[in-house]
């Protein structure tokens, strides 16, 4: 097989990592990547797997001639298939049989009825880290060898993709909260603003309140108040969908912003978290069990308001007149 690449391939090579070290936008990020390998290396299909950083897992982030619904909750394990071995043992391979490979799984195939006859994959690496695959199904030419040149393309995107992730964190560091990982205050009237300036949806809030809390850190100290208070954000994170959202409004409030809900569905959302948070122990990871509870005040936009002032105004003065009754309820503006 020769291995020199041809001048056109060199200068394409150059010129995509010229492009995708300047691309911040994934859609666009993306798309460059495989569009790109798609012109160099012609096949049946194409795609480019990311490794998620919470499960470990290789995901779909794009596929070329593949049925997008179905690959978008693929995942697949370190080691399993070609491509979870390419990311697994960080080298690129060349099946020419996969039904002769020892690590093809048919998994894809049998989902999206595709016939898997070859496959060419490589890692995308950085930092010795994997960051994710190349991985060309079906090439119509295996008589060259492939790799040279989509090794240069996986080292390019590999740096592109690392970019773009450190891009993402500087980005979440100024709209979250440090101690929760919910969004922050800035991010909520920002996002406040943007729906009411739409006005073609009604969105409803909910203003929640812990109850009694300082006896929490009275009794555990202020470091497990904090522990108490990430382990209430991850119970609303539990109950929501995006584009729902949950914010650290400050102290022990918390404010939901739920787009689409009128008051009866928003009233349901607030009383499936409160319940939520009362078949749940709290600090149980740290020797204890404490149950936490919460005043839940609503307000809908347009009805009770219609502007971002008067929505959390009267949101906070429901939760108040739910403090003033005994605590521990949801009640609407």
């Amino acid at each position: 097989m020769e291995n020199d690449l041809t001048r056109n391939e060199l200068l394409s090579c150059v010129q995509l990592g010229k492009s995708l070290t300047a691309e911040l936008d994934p859609a666009h990020l993306f798309g460059k990547i495989l569009d790109k390998v798609s012109e160099l290396l012609p096949a049946e299909n194409w795609s480019l797997l990311l490794v998620d950083e919470e499960t470990n897992e290789l995901r779909f982030e794009l596929s070329v001639d593949l049925p997008g619904d179905l690959m978008k909750d693929l995942r697949l394990r370190m080691g399993e298939g070609v491509a979870g071995r390419v990311a697994l043992e960080q080298k690129p391979m060349i099946v020419s049989d996969a039904r002769q490979c020892e690590f093809f799984s048919d998994r894809v195939d049998r989902l999206s009825g595709l016939a898997t006859r070859s496959i060419i994959c490589v890692p995308l690496v950085f930092g010795g880290k994997s960051l994710g695959v190349i991985e060309v199904v079906n090439p119509r030419n295996l008589e060259r060898n492939p790799l040279p040149l989509l090794s240069i393309i996986a080292d390019y995107a590999a740096i592109a993709v690392e970019n773009m992730k450190r891009y993402r964190r500087i980005q979440n560091m100024a709209i979250r909260d440090d101690l929760t990982g919910l969004y922050n205050t800035r991010h909520l009237y920002t996002a406040l603003t943007e729906l009411v300036a739409t006005n073609d949806r009604p969105f409803s809030l909910i203003f929640m309140d812990m109850d009694n809390f300082k006896r929490v850190v009275d009794t555990y100290g202020h470091l497990k108040g904090s522990r108490a208070l990430q382990e209430v954000a991850r119970t609303i994170r539990a109950c929501l969908e995006e584009p729902a959202f949950g914010v650290a409004y400050g102290g022990d409030e918390f404010v939901v912003v739920l787009q689409g809900y009128d008051r009866d569905r928003a009233r349901a959302k607030a009383e499936e978290i409160r319940n939520r948070m009362r078949d749940t122990l709290y600090l149980t990871d740290h020797g204890h069990e404490v149950a936490l509870r919460a005043s839940f005040g609503l307000a809908t936009y347009p009805e009770d308001a219609g502007n971002v002032s008067g929505l959390l105004a009267l949101a906070d003065r429901a939760m108040f007149r739910v403090k003033e009754g005994g605590k521990d309820a949801v009640r609407s503006a």
